[in-house]
């Protein structure tokens, strides 16, 4: 079985549905990990938008049919990197140790070997990169955080497996925080968006057509592993520039671009 570590990079706001309106406030919220809470998009939805409705044998034998199982496995794609508001640099690119030692962990589980530092971040600590200082602290919406060093050597060895080369962009805002503040994100930094539907005569708001909807936002970076019997499968992974994935594609969510990987 051969296996591929792969990126996505979302263009726009990704909405990948559960299917069901929550009780909350959010009447559409975005698909989460069960245990950790944090956004995902589901294999599901993944290997439904590569196939893009073919039927052909050609496409059942990579990605199967009622009669047969696919020769391609796709697993869910973890969030790896959020954007989050920052006080200087506009914003950062935030993930957590957690969210690093299960990468390096699957990996290493499904036979790639990722060399990836490991450091230790607690509290309301951060290594941090040059963009998003701001007199040794870094101010994430209402979170303060003290610089505890330098991001960059864990930027770099990222930003190589992102794009195959250093990225500057990354390596100055890439910000690693403690696993309680990457949470808390997760739980409140996701752009909520209020939707409504108009009366076509009078442009008012339809009785009971307001509702809102979670998106998980631009820039936000996802990994994925990809496993086959014939590495030639793996193409179908890069076959268009882009992807929409999740639910409302008409008003452009949901795009995302497929970076290179290992």
């Amino acid at each position: 079985m051969q296996t591929k570590a792969f990126f996505l990079q979302a263009l726009t706001p990704v909405h990948p549905g559960t299917g069901q309106v929550s009780g909350s406030v959010i009447d559409l919220p975005v698909a989460r990990e069960a245990a950790t809470g944090f956004p995902l998009i589901p294999a599901s939805s993944l290997k439904g938008v590569l196939r893009d409705g073919r039927a052909d044998e050609a496409a059942n034998k990579v990605f199967g049919s009622l009669e047969q199982m696919g020769e391609l496995t796709l697993t869910d794609a973890r969030l790896l990197l959020l954007p989050v508001r920052s006080y200087a640099g506009t914003f950062a690119l935030i993930t957590c140790p957690l969210v690093l030692q299960r990468w390096q962990r699957d990996a290493e589980a499904l036979g790639l070997s990722l060399e990836l530092p490991q450091p230790g971040i607690t509290g309301e600590e951060a290594l941090a990169g040059s963009a998003i200082q701001y007199h040794n602290q870094v101010i994430l919406e209402d979170i303060d955080l003290k610089v505890k060093g330098s991001s960059e050597a864990l930027a770099k060895a990222i930003s190589g497996l992102l794009f195959g080369k250093e990225e500057p962009d990354l390596i100055e805002r890439l910000a690693l925080v403690s696993n309680d503040v990457f949470s808390y994100f997760c739980q409140t930094g996701l752009e909520v968006i209020a939707r409504v539907r108009l009366e076509s005569a009078s442009k008012t708001v339809a009785s009971g057509a307001l509702w809102y909807e979670e998106a998980i936002p631009a820039e936000a970076v996802f990994s994925s592993f990809a496993l086959a019997k014939d590495a030639a499968h793996f193409a179908e992974l890069h076959r268009r520039p882009y992807l929409q994935i999740g639910g409302e594609a008409s008003v452009g969510r949901g795009l995302l671009r497929v970076l290179g990987g290992v």
